[in-house]
């Protein structure tokens, strides 16, 4: 039997220098064999097997002396859970089998001989121990495998370390008393050494996996990426597609800071990273300069993200500065359609008034009053764009009326029927479940002039979407505090712009098309203090709801747009 008494102390050296030279061994593979081999040469036990953690279970990793008809046979530690019945519940927490498991869990009694205060179990007689056993098993529950094979003495050690256990020592010997307490504490500062080296191994793997994974996600495509260090606003790292984006070397780029390429104030930009670290903000728009001096207007998705035990940023971002030139070349040109045309229109609207109240023959104060209606039309149509740009600004003060519904989209209609007959489809109004279109249905507060914008263009891009020989029709209807308006054709809405359907300059395809038809007509709708939702497939075609408070339901909402 081996003891701190007995046992030559030039051995216990070796033991306890072994423990040392473990954390030079490179791998887990040779480790665990090096520690095979030392407990082996040390006790003089005939078999040695380690248990490591593997999913649910705890089977063996690596084993000498043991049969392969016991490995097999005692491999895995998982006692088999009721199912509960259809999925029901939380399953119950996985309980090991046998004196292995009992130890794997910590479930052992302090008072009992076979077990070490830290709850290592050691026995140098497995037949002496089940003969002695209690009736009640007081934490001695076991397969007796071991002692069926012949084991005698028979030593389990915990590989524990913060808390978490990662796997199992085992001792076997045919004959009895090899070992005493005092070996088997020898062997836990062993068995602790190398729980710890298992865990660093561990965390290295993790490490090296999360690293693989971000290099993989980093530069396996062409977006421009950028790692940075919120705390100093240094570029930690850029992706090969960001080197040629900004047109700086890796090298070089890495010895930047954010604000060498945002041309944002240095603090201003310190803030939106904090906002980003702290508040999850994830979209922000910006303007970049080049290491040839040009300025890009960016988009930078951005959020937090832990790389080599580090808090950094990750920033996504996408070059943008042909749309945002082209839009603000678009909202020159409509500020200047919005302005400079409505004293000219003006202009002529009153002198084709005056001349169609003048001497003139029937025909040409005809014309005289077909000049002078376009000119107010269209003067009408460019005070519905200022007004609609002081919607977008916020400045537009609504003034409600009681505006009925039904005799508005019945003029509508009669407006768009000449486009309806071109385009080869049917257009029709229903008022309510039963189609009749009579009286003037539910009323809305609002102004009558913003609402018939609202339905004319609606009307318009259903008509312009619609199949030839398909039926586009309006249904009124009033339910829960509200007016709906239900508008449907058998078009379909393209994949590429559901998404931002609702947005400006949002369109596909149509010959003439400024994507902003929609975009007023929500605009306007949610001045109103209602919304517009839509539906739409191939089976169905597609169906837009536009829901407005009823009158008397409560005041109109303030501007949302």
């Amino acid at each position: 039997m081996l003891s701190q008494t007995h046992a030559d102390q030039a051995d216990v050296e070796r033991l306890e220098d072994g423990v040392a030279l473990l954390l030079a061994v490179p791998d887990r593979d040779a480790l665990l064999r090096v520690v095979i081999r030392l407990v082996r040469r040390w006790t003089g036990c005939e078999a040695v097997g380690i248990r490591l953690r593997f999913g649910d279970d705890y089977p063996y990793y690596t084993t000498h002396g043991f049969s392969d008809a016991f490995v097999q046979a005692e491999n895995s530690l998982c006692s088999k859970q009721p199912v509960n019945p259809a999925g029901q519940g939380v399953a119950p927490p996985q309980e090991y089998e046998c004196m292995c498991g009992a130890v794997i869990d910590g479930r052992f009694d302090p008072s009992l001989p076979c077990f070490t205060p830290r709850g290592s179990f050691f026995t140098g007689s497995t037949s002496q121990l089940l003969a002695e056993m209690p009736e009640d098993g007081r934490g001695l529950q076991t397969r007796n495998r071991c002692n069926a094979a012949g084991y005698e003495t028979v030593a389990l050690v915990a590989l524990r370390a913060a808390d978490t256990t990662y796997g199992l020592l085992q001792i076997n010997d045919r004959q009895r008393h090899r070992l005493d307490q005092a070996a088997v504490e020898r062997l836990e500062r062993l068995a602790d050494g190398l729980a710890i080296i298992l865990s660093r191994q561990e965390m290295a793997a993790a490490l090296a996996a999360s690293e693989a994974r971000h290099r993989a996600m980093f530069f396996s495509n062409i977006a421009v990426k950028l790692l940075i260090d919120p705390a100093t606003g240094r570029i930690v790292d850029a992706n090969p597609a960001a080197c040629d984006f900004y047109g700086y070397s890796l090298e070089r780029i890495q010895q930047l800071s954010i604000w060498d390429i945002n041309t944002m104030q240095k603090e201003l930009v310190r803030q939106e990273m904090a906002r980003a670290g702290d508040e999850g903000r994830g979209f922000f728009r910006f303007r970049h300069r080049l290491a040839n001096g040009d300025l890009r207007e960016v988009e930078v998705y951005s959020g937090p993200v832990e790389y080599l035990g580090r808090n950094l940023l990750f920033s996504i971002v996408h070059d943008v500065t042909d749309r945002v030139r082209a839009e603000e070349a678009r909202d020159r040109v409509e500020q200047m359609l919005r302005h400079d045309l409505r004293s000219p229109l003006a202009g002529i609207a009153g002198l084709a008034a005056h001349l169609a109240e003048s001497d003139l023959s029937d025909k040409q104060r005809e014309i005289a009053g077909v000049i002078r209606d376009t000119a107010a039309g269209m003067n009408e149509m460019v005070g519905r764009n200022l007004d609609l740009c002081k919607i977008e600004q916020g400045r537009y003060e609504l003034a409600p009326q009681l505006v009925p519904l039904l005799p508005l989209l019945r003029r509508q209609i009669q407006v768009a029927l000449p486009l309806a007959a071109r385009q080869q489809v049917t257009l029709v109004l229903h008022d309510g479940p039963a189609g009749e279109a009579t009286g003037d249905g539910p009323a809305v507060a609002g102004e009558a002039g913003l609402l018939a914008t609202v339905f004319s263009n609606l009307v318009t891009n259903a008509l312009e979407a619609a199949p030839p020989r398909t039926v586009v029709s309006l249904t009124l209807a009033a339910r829960e505090g509200l007016a709906e308006v239900t508008l449907h054709n058998q078009g379909v809405i393209p994949e590429e712009i559901r998404s931002r359907f609702f947005t400006k300059y949002a369109t596909s395809g149509k010959v003439g098309g400024t994507g902003l038809g929609a975009y007023i007509a929500r605009t306007i709708t949610r001045l109103h203090g209602g919304d517009i939702d839509w539906e739409s497939s191939q089976e169905a075609g597609t169906r837009l709801t536009v829901r407005l408070p009823l009158h008397g339901s409560g005041p109109a909402a303030a501007p949302t747009a």
